[in-house]
């Protein structure tokens, strides 16, 4: 029986994910439940090289019948040219706080008005099954930019008072606050991203 395990450190992140599986009937585990504590540097280009460098990298790790699911998101905003893209927490040249984060954001979009404030956040899955070659699932989330964040916080998720969802009328923390009935009625990058490598995964299981 092949076993799935989501490679992440972040238990805020495994958390989010192991609900969708978990609503689509797949048992998720955690790097924790083979005592893996390794942060893998992320030190690719692109989200594809990120997230295959971090999927082979604990698929090493693990026992032959695991299958690898490993991530990274990036933010895009139309009027930066796509910045940040993959380096949110080093925006400004230097690893950042999530505070920071969103003032340098609002500050280099302080002249961009309302309706060119377009952005995306982006996510790609590179799964390792086997040791077989790295396949990829990707997820897009359009949205904008607000001119002032929302006061709620979640650490590590800085662009969350500030992206906003136009057919959900909700920012992306406020989406994340639905039950998970609704995250999934309503699917944004990440679980665009989940919602195509379910079936992959039921066929290499």
């Amino acid at each position: 029986m092949n076993r799935i395990v989501f490679a992440t450190t972040n238990p805020g992140k495994f958390a989010m994910v192991k609900d969708i599986f978990t609503h689509y009937g797949i048992e998720l585990l955690s790097l924790q439940s083979f005592n893996i504590n390794l942060d893998v540097e992320e030190a690719g280009e692109t989200l594809e090289e990120n997230a295959k460098i971090k999927a082979e990298a604990y698929a090493k790790l693990l026992p032959p019948d695991c299958i690898v699911i490993a991530d990274d998101t990036g933010v895009e905003i139309d009027a930066l040219g796509g910045e940040p893209g993959i380096k949110v927490k080093r925006w400004k040249g230097y690893k950042t706080t999530d505070e920071e984060i969103i003032q340098y954001c609002l500050e280099r979009m302080k002249d961009v008005p309302v309706g060119e404030r377009g952005a995306q956040f982006r996510t790609v899955l590179a799964v390792v099954a086997h040791y077989s070659q790295v396949t990829y699932f990707d997820g897009i989330l359009r949205g904008e930019i607000l001119l002032e964040p929302l006061p709620a916080r979640r650490e590590g998720m800085p662009f969350w008072p500030i992206f906003f969802i136009p057919q959900l009328n909700m920012t992306l923390g406020q989406f994340h606050d639905q039950p998970i009935e609704f995250q999934v009625a309503h699917p944004t990058h990440r679980e665009l991203a989940i919602l195509k490598v379910l079936p992959f995964i039921k066929l290499v299981t």
